[in-house]
């Protein structure tokens, strides 16, 4: 058992249930949950596409299990995939010709 409990396969006496989150403890908790900030810079500030990630960064910071870096790992994922996807994404109408990806894009002041 010492060696299980070496090797990490049973937990240490007394129980943490924060066991091995040892990383986790340097991360403020603000961190987890506003997620928005990781979209700024190429998801389009409106339209079905923003909904959609504004809804993703929701779900992710409502979940405890996940680390932020594997909740900046998912968002990543999207935007890959969203990247891929461009061409259908503007055939479709969800995403207008100047959006996804150009960083360059004037921000429109709406009144």
């Amino acid at each position: 058992m010492i060696l299980w409990t070496e090797q990490g396969k049973i937990w240490k006496f007394p129980i943490d249930n924060e066991q091995g989150l040892d990383e986790e403890k340097k991360v403020y908790f603000t961190e987890h949950v506003f997620l928005e900030k990781y979209l700024e810079p190429w998801c389009p500030q409106k339209g079905p596409l923003r909904h959609f990630m504004e809804l993703v960064c929701v779900g992710l910071s409502k979940n405890p299990y996940l680390t932020v870096d594997a909740k900046r790992e998912h968002i990543k994922w999207f935007k890959n995939y969203f990247e891929e996807k461009k061409q259908l994404l503007k055939e479709v109408g969800a995403l207008q010709d100047r959006e996804l990806g150009n960083k360059n894009t004037p921000k429109q002041i709406e009144h």
